[in-house]
């Protein structure tokens, strides 16, 4: 590297570090989420760009049956995060660097989750296309042979948050990126035109991130102790778990339920419109949870509630920008973005985006707080709060997908985003008062309650 080079990237790094100090953040946090949020765009932009290719190749039909696969793989990533990922993240597992044997066991653990995932997705499939919903089973047919390489990739990029490294979260992306372009061109060039060959690209990239990850953290891949780690942590886990699948059927089942009531093509376009929201601004969002939850356990753990508190509130204060931004952009030009991405038949679906684009908004609120309570191990009142959610969004989508069609869907995200975040912030309220007048005094785990104030 040049004197040149190497002062222009000094100026760089000292731009970032004086935002993060404004933010309350250490030099070295605000270098940890800048790289963050760069890895981010790689991630959440790769599952943005299957579902364009999907939608242009097939078209609302073709992106509905995408739909229904992918808000299935949705649910099966949440839950390999509750159980494996955030146990090791809120409890500090590699936070010291390297230990290859407890990444080896989570390695285990993922892939007896996957193995397991694939067999229902065959199942469902299977079962879908005897009913007549081939349009459907073939879409849960196409994921199911890359569940465990999904869940992998994604398995190592955590590693690397948790580390303190997000830098190798960035190159595993960065080699998932490649070889899934490479895998689209492919396709592209041969004139395939089916769900099979763009979901198969978009596998492609994760087995090439699955299979680096190995190399990348110096793990020989074994399932020994896989399924012991999930055990050992099911008295912390399975609220999670449960927060995991309440909080997929407040945000994916009312897809599926929409599906049902209004058919393939209208769920493709609840789809693209729902995907025009959370694509761009989902990049802050989950950069906000894969960094700051290993921030706000940290802060929690050596300084107290104070430093947990401006963790939380410079990560609400991220996404909302980003949500607001992203989500103005839509309520104004949403037609044209619809037609840019999805093509002419989307744009029909523009007063549905722009409901979507509020409910984000409302949605982004809770980002600090959900941290906060987490990092406290109060992993039973996440749960509760989305089971409110759950509770408000299917009822809703069901009476208004019927009155108002697609639009009603969309309209439903408001209702039950609104009653999730009044249920978190008054379970954050309860958590802070729950710690005394001594708010600095952090948090310890205890296998019955899994939180209580240290003496």
């Amino acid at each position: 590297m040049s004197p040149e080079d190497r002062s222009a990237g000094n100026a760089r790094w000292s731009r970032v570090t004086k935002v993060g100090a404004r933010l309350g953040m250490s030099p070295a946090a605000a270098r940890r989420a800048s790289v963050t949020m760069t890895d981010q765009c790689f991630a959440s932009g790769t599952n943005f760009i299957v579902g364009v290719v999907v939608a242009r190749l097939a078209g609302p039909a073709g992106l509905g049956a995408f739909a229904l696969a992918y808000a299935a793989w949705v649910l099966l990533n949440n839950l390999h995060r509750a159980l494996i990922t955030d146990p090791m993240a809120i409890s500090r597992d590699v936070h010291h660097g390297k230990d290859t044997d407890t990444l080896r066991r989570g390695f285990g653990a993922e892939v007896f989750l996957g193995l397991l995932a694939t067999a229902v997705f065959v199942l469902i499939g299977v079962v879908l296309i005897v009913s007549g919903q081939k349009t459907f089973g073939d879409g849960m047919l196409a994921v199911a042979p890359w569940l465990v390489f999904l869940d992998l990739q994604d398995y190592w990029r955590w590693i690397g948050f948790m580390q303190g490294k997000p830098s190798k979260a960035l190159v595993n992306d960065i080699v998932f990126a490649i070889a899934q372009t490479g895998a689209f061109v492919i396709v592209y060039v041969t004139g395939v035109r089916s769900v099979f060959a763009v979901v198969s690209a978009w596998g492609a990239g994760a087995v090439a991130g699955a299979l680096y990850g190995l190399w990348q953290f110096s793990v020989r891949p074994g399932l020994r102790g896989g399924y012991a780690l999930l055990r050992s942590r099911w008295h912390l886990s399975k609220w999670l778990a449960g927060t995991q699948v309440t909080a997929w059927g407040a945000g994916q089942l009312y897809l599926i339920v929409a599906g049902g009531i209004l058919g393939a093509a209208a769920l493709g376009g609840l789809k693209a419109a729902q995907a025009l929201v959370t694509g761009p601004s989902s990049i802050v969002i989950h950069a906000g949870g894969s960094f700051g939850l290993p921030e706000a356990s940290r802060a929690l753990a050596e300084k107290g509630w104070n430093a947990l508190r401006r963790v939380s509130w410079w990560i609400s204060g991220a996404g909302l920008l980003s949500v607001g931004v992203f989500g103005l952009v839509v309520i104004i030009d949403g037609a044209p973005l619809l037609r840019l991405f999805y093509g002419a038949s989307f744009v029909r679906y523009e007063p549905a985006a722009r409901l979507m684009a509020v409910a984000f908004v409302i949605s982004a609120f809770g980002l600090g707080p959900i941290l906060t309570l987490k990092a406290m191990k109060r992993t039973h009142a996440l749960f509760h709060i989305q089971a409110i959610t759950l509770a408000v969004s299917i009822p809703a989508v069901a009476v208004l997908a019927v009155t108002y069609g697609v639009t009603g869907a969309a309209a439903a995200a408001l209702f039950s985003n609104a009653a999730g975040l009044a249920a978190l912030l008054l379970y954050v309220r309860g958590a802070r008062r729950s710690l005394g007048p001594n708010l600095s005094v952090p948090v310890i785990d205890t296998p019955e309650l899994g939180e209580v104030p240290a003496s």
